[in-house]
């Protein structure tokens, strides 16, 4: 992927999904322009206090790191939901680097946000999880397309989740943004496949980050919950063990080479076998 631009959402967190993936397309040979609301992304509100290390300053820590591994970089702020946000960490791609050809649709909603029983959730809460989850990923999606249509080449990757195939439990807002993320993925591979660009999601499961531990932290009353609790009160995969950020990397470079030109409008589902269909 050597002079390929890609552009990852959702990478302020250290430990974090987004993170792991601008690494690996970085390695790959990618040019790196990584993406949050924030500089850290926004801290859920059962965050454990120590997910990240000391001097982590998010996006800009990011880029420093993928420049030391001699990769290009740069990193840009802008909340997803807004129009004229995304219109700017587009343009900033373009400018830095020259092009757009690999879209990683990674951020959400803080998992805390629009919690609950269905009967608990508040509208408004549920509102913004869709404004973040589905518009935001429609957004960038929106405003990538015409650049990769022009080049005749692009991938777009969308990060769903299980919860948008089986539901989740005390997750309405959640579950039912990640169905909308998934159906996105599939109707631009329709829209998008004759011009050369694939669109495709990843639906990790179980995957240990500081937000696992948030989101098993505000279903449980736990305060200390830690990622072998996690472990033992979810179960384990019949793989042997919880994913880790970069299984999903992995999975995400797969689809944003040249090799995947072949697979679109597809779900993969990175969960050990957890699920299967």
């Amino acid at each position: 992927m050597t002079k390929k631009v890609a552009l990852v959402t959702g990478c302020g967190k250290q430990d974090g999904i987004g993170a792991a993936i601008a690494r690996k397309l970085a390695a790959a040979g990618c040019a790196l322009v990584v993406v949050d609301v924030e500089a850290t992304g926004v801290r859920d509100s059962h965050e454990p206090a120590g997910a990240a290390a000391a001097g982590w300053r998010g996006v800009e820590s990011l880029v420093e790191e993928l420049g030391a591994a001699g990769a290009e970089a740069s990193f840009v702020t802008g909340d997803i939901s807004s129009e004229t946000d995304v219109a700017r960490i587009v343009a900033h791609a373009r400018s830095a680097h020259g092009s757009l050809d690999i879209l990683v649709n990674n951020a959400g909603a803080p998992f805390s946000m629009g919690h609950g029983d269905v009967e608990t959730v508040e509208p408004d809460a549920f509102d913004r999880v869709m404004s973040i989850n589905v518009r935001g990923t429609f957004l960038m999606g929106r405003a990538a397309a015409g650049i990769m249509r022009a080049n005749r080449w692009g991938r777009i990757v969308n990060v769903a989740s299980v919860a948008g195939r089986q539901g989740s439990r005390l997750n309405s807002a959640y579950a039912a943004s990640k169905a909308g993320v998934i159906a996105l993925a599939q109707t631009w591979a329709l829209e998008l496949g004759p011009d050369g660009v694939t669109c495709n999601s990843v639906l990790p499961g179980l995957i240990i980050t500081s937000r696992t531990l948030s989101g098993y932290a505000k279903k449980t009353g736990s305060a200390d919950a830690d990622m072998e609790t996690v472990r033992k009160a979810m179960g384990v995969p019949p793989v042997g063990r919880a994913g880790t950020p970069e299984d999903v990397a992995e999975a995400v470079a797969y689809l944003a080479s040249e090799g995947a030109g072949f697979v679109n409008g597809q779900s993969l589902i990175i969960d050990g076998g957890a699920y299967r269909i």
